[in-house]
């Protein structure tokens, strides 16, 4: 029983771990496009690009937010 639960443990903080490690990465890439965006597009164009590239990252994030709802539900 003893096993079970730091097993169980041990599972639960790697995906802590790795959750807060893939949320970095994720902040850290968003604002790497937003500074691509910065470098590659005209001045006049930049807040179209940037407000097209956060539309796709809300809708991702719907997405994979109802796939896991849905998926546990």
């Amino acid at each position: 029983m003893a096993d079970n639960n730091l097993e169980s443990r041990f599972k639960t903080g790697m995906l802590v771990l790795m959750m807060f490690l893939m949320l970095v990465a994720t902040l850290h890439f968003y604002f790497s496009v937003q500074d691509v965006i910065g470098t590659w597009f005209e001045y006049e164009y930049r807040s179209i690009f940037r407000a097209i590239f956060s539309f796709v990252v809300i809708v991702v994030c719907i997405y994979l937010i109802r796939f896991h709802i849905i998926s546990r539900g």
